[in-house]
């Protein structure tokens, strides 16, 4: 996975977070994400498809997600509920949505989110797909995005639905 692919990602949070939010946020260093991390409380995923196959993963403390939500509602909130998980999972939606309009040479679908919460889960490498991790510091708490994107090959572009790659590199 290229830096030029996690990019669009980088930019669409400080997007989101400085036009929804109204909160600066501070992207820290790209790394390659480690399956020995300790997990975080709230993960959310969006699947990528389509010219490019992935995953993009929004990861916030329990603090940090009750902190951006109630930004976004306008109101305290104080313990994670149905409106939080719904809440997470429309955030990663509008930054992997954001992100994907900056994809000018390839045609990628989202699946809908998924939220889960709990200490048991981590994010792991499968197969071909390798995930780069960027932490952001923001007044809202500290989180991480993580993305594992590969282009598709012409093969299985064209087994997905008859498309035509325009040059995946």
């Amino acid at each position: 996975m290229r830096a030029e692919h996690i990019n669009p990602f980088i930019e669409s949070v400080s997007e989101v977070f400085e036009s929804m939010l109204e909160t600066d946020v501070e992207a820290l260093e790209i790394q390659a994400a480690k399956d020995d991390k300790g997990p975080p409380d709230i993960i959310a995923l969006i699947g990528l498809s389509g010219t490019a196959q992935g995953v993009v993963a929004l990861k916030f403390p329990v603090q940090t997600a009750l902190g951006i939500i109630s930004k976004m509602v306008g109101f305290e909130i104080h313990s994670v509920d149905s409106s939080v998980i719904d809440g997470v999972g429309e955030l990663v939606n509008i930054v992997a949505g954001n992100a994907k309009t900056k994809f000018t040479k390839h045609s990628i679908r989202l699946s809908l989110p998924s939220v889960v919460r709990g200490n048991l889960y981590t994010l792991k490498n499968l197969g071909e797909l390798t995930w780069l991790s960027v932490p952001f510091k923001s007044n809202l708490g500290d989180f991480e995005i993580e993305v594992s994107f590969k282009p598709a090959t012409k093969k299985a572009v064209k087994k997905d639905g008859g498309k035509k790659a325009a040059n995946p590199a």
